[in-house]
C-alpha cells in the first residue's frame, strides 16, 4: 500500500503498454484481412472503428488521469541514458534515409505541390536528424541549438501530412492516411515539448502527456505498417523508410517516458506527495528522539 501511494503514476505506466498492444493488434488485424489499398478502404470496419475508439479515449482518460497527478511531474531531466542514445542514433539514420527516398521518390511522380510539399519534408528530416547526432555526443538538457534542432522535426509533423492528402493514388479518407496525419501531428508536438525542455520552458504535465500519446501513436502506425509490408510485399502508404522513422521515433519517445518517469520516482519528495494529497510516509524525527 505504502508503495501504491508514493508511486501513484503506476497504473498509468501499466496502462501504456496495455493500451499500445491493444491498438497495434486491432490495426494489425483489420489491415492484413480488411484494407484494399486499390480503394483505400476497409471492406470491414469493425476492428478499425474499435481502434479508432479506443485511442480517441486514451486521449481524453489519459489527459484527465495526468492533469490529476500535474505536480508530481516537476523535473529536470538529462539526456545521458543508453536507450535515449541508442534510439537516438537509429532515428538518425531512419530519417536521413526518410528523406532522402521521400525527396528523390517525389520528383517527376507527383503534382507540383506535392513535390515541394514531399521535398520540403524530407529536407527537414535530414536537418532534424542532425539533433540525434548531436545528443550522442552531448546530453544537455539546456541548450538553444537543441531547441533549434527539435524545431525541423516539429515542421516535418505539420509538412508531411499534408503531402499524404495530396499524393497520388492516396485519398483524403484513406484510414491508413489519416492515423499517419495524426501521428505525424502528435510527433510535431511531442517535438515542440522538446525545444520547450531545452529553453528550460518545460510544461511536464503536458509534455508527459503528449510524450504517451506519442508512443501509443507511433507505435499503431509503425508496427501495422511494417506488418503488412513483410506479409504482402508493398508498402501501405508508398514508403516504407516512413514506417522505420515513425517506429524510431517510437523507440525515441518510449526511452524518454522512461527516463520521465523514472526522474520522477527518484525525485518523488514529501512536499510533492503532499501537492497531489497523497499521505507523507516519512518517519518523523521527534525532539525526543533527537536527545536519545
Amino acid at each position: 500500500m505504502k508503495n501504491r501511494k508514493k508511486r501513484p503514476y503506476l497504473p498509468y505506466l501499466i496502462a501504456i503498454p496495455i493500451i499500445a498492444a491493444a491498438t497495434v493488434t486491432l490495426r494489425t488485424i483489420a489491415l492484413l484481412c480488411f484494407y484494399e489499398p486499390e480503394i483505400g478502404r476497409y471492406t470491414a470496419q469493425t476492428l478499425s472503428l474499435i481502434s479508432g475508439l479506443l485511442l480517441l479515449a486514451v486521449v481524453g482518460v489519459l489527459a484527465i488521469l495526468l492533469h490529476e497527478m500535474r505536480e508530481f511531474f516537476v523535473f529536470k531531466p538529462h539526456y545521458r541514458d543508453l536507450p535515449t542514445l541508442f534510439s537516438g542514433v537509429f532515428s538518425a539514420v531512419a530519417l536521413i534515409l526518410f528523406g532522402v527516398t521521400l525527396s528523390i521518390g517525389s520528383i517527376g511522380a507527383e503534382g507540383i505541390y506535392a513535390t515541394v510539399l514531399a521535398v520540403f519534408s524530407g529536407m527537414m528530416a535530414i536537418v532534424g536528424a542532425l539533433l540525434f547526432v548531436l545528443r550522442a555526443f552531448d546530453g544537455t538538457a539546456q541548450s538553444g541549438r537543441f531547441a533549434l534542432l527539435n524545431l525541423p522535426l516539429a515542421v516535418l509533423g505539420v509538412s508531411y501530412p499534408p503531402y499524404l492528402t495530396m499524393k497520388n493514388g492516396i485519398r483524403i479518407g484513406d484510414p491508413a492516411t489519416l492515423i499517419s496525419t495524426v501521428t505525424w501531428i502528435v510527433i510535431a508536438f511531442f517535438f515542440l515539448g522538446e525545444s520547450r525542455i531545452a529553453l528550460n520552458r518545460a510544461l511536464w504535465a503536458l509534455h508527459t502527456y503528449v510524450t504517451v500519446l506519442a508512443v501509443i501513436f507511433t507505435a499503431t502506425l509503425s508496427f501495422p505498417n511494417l506488418f503488412y509490408h513483410l506479409i504482402n510485399g508493398s508498402a501501405v502508404l508508398g514508403n516504407s523508410e516512413q514506417d522505420f522513422a515513425a517506429l524510431a521515433i517510437f523507440l525515441y519517445t518510449l526511452s524518454r517516458l522512461i527516463a520521465i518517469f523514472r526522474t520522477a520516482a527518484h525525485e518523488a519528495t514529501a512536499t510533492g506527495r503532499f501537492a497531489i494529497g497523497m499521505a507523507d510516509d516519512t518517519p518523523k524525527t521527534t525532539e525526543e528522539d533527537t536527545k536519545a
